[in-house]
């Protein structure tokens, strides 16, 4: 199935592959989403072109400390970015970007 995004994010991986890093809850999430239009292997794939980025407990207290509403997964996403030393978070999510856009030791950016 085609998505609205496809060819914008398809680039953005060419032009940065070797560089990509994806949390763990990400990987879930394209495992459970993915398998109803790709195959398992598919999707193992895919994601050997991240590096998968651990979830921890100091993530999810950071997460619940820092959250700016009552989205858990999108400060937990910004948690793992954080905790281990990312310097930009490029999503789709608009309302995520607008909450935690203001970070100062990371950038927070909508895919164009």
């Amino acid at each position: 199935m085609k998505r609205s995004n496809e060819a914008s994010a398809a680039k953005y991986i060419r032009a940065h592959s070797g560089n990509l890093y994806i949390s763990a809850l990400t990987a879930h999430l394209l495992f459970h989403f993915g398998i109803k239009d790709l195959s398992i292997d598919m999707i193992n794939r895919f994601l050997g072109d991240f590096k998968v980025l651990p979830l921890e407990e100091l993530s999810f207290s950071w997460a619940y400390d820092n959250r700016r509403d009552d989205d858990f997964e999108d400060a937990l996403q910004v948690a793992v970015a954080l905790r281990n030393g990312c310097d930009k978070l490029i999503t789709l999510d608009k309302k995520l970007v607008k909450n935690y856009k203001n970070l100062p030791t990371m950038k927070v950016e909508g895919l164009k």
